[in-house]
């Protein structure tokens, strides 16, 4: 039989319990891609399989949060996981849908999108198909995915010199990822800075995060210092209180390609993606 929670048991443990005792102040952070979607070559072709879903819609209501943090569009997130009672983050920390359809754009990535967009300009001139990639054109970032590439180091080395070199004299950021190139606008917007502004908006006693990829690590971050910030509030003397005011928990979805730091910095590891299915199914459990 498969394993599916590879390390962290007791500090999943620890979690559900904290929500069985109050699911009201929870808040459950999930990446999409790679953590509640397995990962497909074409990020177009991707799904959310109906009992991810399923269990999540089981979730929605029952928590204090649930968000969907991603570096997708915020309204391609919304709708490849179609949760209602949801909050959906997307490219990474610049845009948010709350539950009631309110949408919010970080304004401080308008100066930036006519040099973004250049940059889609220089990547659609590629060809394409010969390099394997798939563009993504987000208005305020752009994702050039390689998954398909029949030479990975060639691929890599057009796009070193023909999109990351030129987006670096624009000013503009490069992350990476699975197979993947984002440019983006130079603000400071991650999942991790959107997982506090989400958190400070509600008491909540205990945060998860799920995710796999190395922006999911800003994520695994602000729950550390959500958690931290507790226990300061709950002990202003400096002395250690009595137990965590905040519960807080990292849980990576693992793969062969699962880059080192994420491994590093989660408090659980699961075999992705039924590792966290099994997580899913374990937090419905919990608050029945």
């Amino acid at each position: 039989m498969t394993r599916l929670i590879l390390h962290g048991e007791d500090a999943l443990e620890r979690c559900l319990s904290a929500v069985a005792r109050d699911a009201a102040t929870t808040a459950l952070f999930c990446d999409i891609d790679g953590t509640i979607s397995p990962i497909v070559a074409d990020p177009y072709a991707a799904v959310v399989p109906d009992e991810f879903r399923a269990a999540l819609v089981k979730l929605a209501p029952r928590l204090g949060l649930l968000a969907f943090v991603t570096g997708r569009d915020v309204c391609q997130g919304r709708d490849l996981v179609r949760v209602p009672g949801a909050t959906y983050v997307g490219t990474h920390g610049l845009e948010t849908l709350t539950p009631n359809g309110a949408a919010h754009a970080d304004p401080a990535a308008e100066p930036y999108v006519d040099d973004v967009q250049a940059m889609v300009c220089r990547a659609e001139a590629l060809d394409a198909k010969r390099l394997g990639l798939v563009l993504e054109n987000k208005r305020t970032v752009l994702a050039v995915h390689y998954r398909l590439a029949p030479d990975e180091q060639a691929t890599r080395t057009v796009l070193e010199s023909e999109i990351v070199t030129p987006a670096r004299e624009l000013g503009l950021l490069i992350s990476t990822g699975h197979f993947l190139v984002e440019v983006r606008p130079p603000v400071v917007a991650t999942k991790g800075t959107a997982t506090l502004a989400l958190l400070a908006g509600g008491d909540y006693r205990t945060a998860l995060f799920l995710g796999d990829d190395l922006t999911d690590c800003t994520g695994f971050a602000a729950l550390r210092e959500w958690a931290k910030a507790g226990d300061a509030l709950a002990s202003p003397a400096g002395g250690a209180p009595a137990a965590p005011a905040r519960l807080s928990c990292a849980i990576a979805a693992i793969t062969d390609e699962t880059p080192q730091k994420v491994v590093d910095e989660s408090d659980v590891r699961v075999a992705a993606t039924p590792g966290v299915y099994a997580v899913l199914t374990r937090l419905v459990a919990a608050i029945r």
